[in-house]
């Protein structure tokens, strides 16, 4: 009975010696990786205290480092090494996401929205309600394609507006405002996507049309006007100019 006992008593201590080793390793690896962390912390913190001069050096060094390093790597420990330097990149790369820059997104910062939903729920953070919290209600009042027009602040471009057709204005509004594509606007006006570009292109002809009009008249008026519609009346004379001519002859 002792015999048998005492194969088993060995195979417990060699047990117990496998994980005290394992913890062991463990405990090494995880200290190593402490001391890392503060030697990165203690190298960033000179980088960043230095002078800019300093700091686009030292960044360069680093970078022919690792290019001499991986271009010498003949040997698997060498590889890992490389691998370890591209881990820790890495591992830079994310910490400064999280630290900086998740939150950002393409929606303007003074509108406080997060498309990702991670300060504020999407109902809370959309610009009109964020606009209503502050007092702004025009723009939700006005969001609409029949009475789009009184956001706009030019008169004549305005009174243009507010003379389309109900159908040029929905077509506008879905095209300008909403930014849908053609496709999306046939689906809702149960057209064919062609035929949407044609009514396009017959409402940004009739604004173009009837805005050379108005900044013809403020230029012989010697109104001011602006660089961009200055640029205005330089693209388009050539296609307005002749039509202008002979209504006025007509008219006279």
């Amino acid at each position: 009975m002792q015999k048998e006992i005492a194969p088993f008593s060995e195979t417990l201590n060699d047990d117990f010696e496998d994980g005290f080793l394992d913890a062991l390793a463990q405990e090494r690896s995880a200290i190593q990786e402490i001391e890392q962390e503060k030697e990165e912390k203690l190298l960033n913190e000179k980088v960043t205290s230095a002078p800019i001069g300093r700091k686009k050096l030292w960044r360069d060094t680093q970078k022919e480092a690792l290019a001499r390093l991986k271009d010498s790597a003949r040997t698997e420990e060498d590889f890992r090494n490389v691998q370890s330097w591209w881990d820790r990149l890495e591992a830079n790369a994310d910490r400064r996401y999280r630290y900086h820059v998740i939150g950002q997104s393409d929606v303007p910062l003074e509108w406080g929205a997060t498309p990702e939903e991670v300060i504020l729920p999407k109902p809370i953070q959309s610009v009109f309600w964020k606009q209503i919290t502050k007092g702004e209600f025009l723009d939700t009042i006005f969001d609409c394609p029949f009475e789009m027009h009184e956001l706009v602040e030019d008169i004549d471009i305005t009174k243009s507006i507010n003379e389309l057709k109900d159908v040029h204005k929905e077509v506008l509004y879905y095209n300008a405002i909403r930014q849908y594509s053609n496709q999306r606007i046939s689906c809702i006006r149960n057209q064919t996507d062609r035929n949407i570009l044609k009514v396009k292109n017959t409402i940004l002809k009739k604004l173009r049309k009837k805005l050379y009009v108005s900044l013809c008249k403020r230029q012989q008026m010697n109104l001011p006007l602006n660089q961009r519609e200055k640029d205005f009346l330089e693209n388009y004379v050539s296609v307005f100019a002749d039509k202008n001519r002979t209504k006025v002859s007509d008219s006279d």
